[in-house]
């Protein structure tokens, strides 16, 4: 069975929405789907490595700002606090396959700004394709992975929020005091 990924998108900061086809020699099943199960980090951080290449694309910042943090796949302060990645759209149109980056800009006032980068074509023509195409693709195969895995069971470890009272908290002392405190109060 082969499952191709279109579209992936971080929703509620913790989960995954995402379309895909799955052929299975007989037929293609279009499927959109989406899971309760909280992402895994590595899939944050396949989403956080398109932040250079949304920057770019988009034309927050220049070129020589940007292009080591796509070289060394390290990704400076400046651009983890102020760009988010939160979705990626492949298209594949006879073979012709595009790419689109959903995120958005943290402005200094605290507001968001969401946007999508316009479609970067693979097979562009080399004067006015996207310089780190190559690089962008990779990351995009990244990303794919990861919600391959994300599919197999893949997610962070689910956490059940517990409450600290201590360790000299008894709770029936406090069922005494509640008691003569409402039998003062009558």
């Amino acid at each position: 069975m082969d499952i191709e990924i279109h579209k992936a998108e971080i929703a509620s900061r913790i989960f995954l929405k995402w379309e895909y086809t799955q052929n299975d020699g007989l037929r293609k099943t279009k499927v959109k789907a989406s899971a309760d199960a909280p992402i895994h980090e590595d899939l944050v951080d396949a989403f956080q490595g398109l932040v250079p290449h949304f920057v770019l694309i988009t034309e927050m910042k220049k070129k020589s700002d940007v292009a080591k943090a796509i070289d060394l796949k390290s990704l400076p302060e400046a651009l983890i606090s102020k760009y988010k990645v939160t979705g990626v759209q492949i298209d594949d149109n006879k073979g012709d396959i595009s790419y689109t980056i959903t995120g958005y800009k943290i402005l200094n006032t605290g507001k968001v700004v969401s946007f999508p980068t316009p479609k970067i074509r693979v097979s562009e023509a080399e004067d006015t394709r996207y310089e780190f195409i190559d690089k962008l693709t990779e990351q995009i195969e990244f990303v794919k992975e990861e919600v391959l895995e994300y599919m197999d069971g893949k997610e962070a470890v689910r956490t059940q929020e517990t409450m600290d009272f201590g360790d000299d908290f008894d709770p029936q002392s406090d069922e005494v005091e509640q008691k003569e405190f409402e039998e003062t109060a009558a």
